[in-house]
């Protein structure tokens, strides 16, 4: 398959389904990588994503370690895909809960006391 997730020539390439991932999603993720990569996103013909890692000049990243954040950066984009679409499906229910709890504020009487 073509547009199959690898590490080529110290790069790592990730290909995403733009039907199953949020741009929203995809960028926060990136953030977390953009100290030890520099990234770069394209589209492929309008169905993948496709996102370039490749170590910056002030990291020194071994192949052992390029593996490792290969394995990382599939996991952490499902996590941030994931904690989006909750975001998005509980959105209401926060509302909720936050006009709730305002809306039931009462002042206090307050007494006045001779002296």
């Amino acid at each position: 398959m073509e547009n199959e997730s690898k590490i080529l020539d110290r790069t790592i390439i990730i290909y995403l389904e733009t039907a199953l991932y949020s741009k929203d999603s995809i960028f926060k993720c990136l953030y977390w990588y953009s100290d030890k990569f520099d990234i770069v996103t394209n589209t492929v013909v309008e169905k993948y994503y496709e996102i370039k890692f490749k170590p910056n000049t002030t990291t020194c990243i071994n192949d052992n370690d390029l593996e490792k954040y290969f394995n990382d950066l599939k996991r952490d984009f499902i996590d941030f895909n994931l904690r989006d679409i909750v975001t998005k499906e509980t959105k209401n229910i926060r509302e909720l809960l936050i006009a709730k709890a305002f809306s039931n504020y009462e002042d206090e009487e307050i007494t006045k006391d001779e002296i």
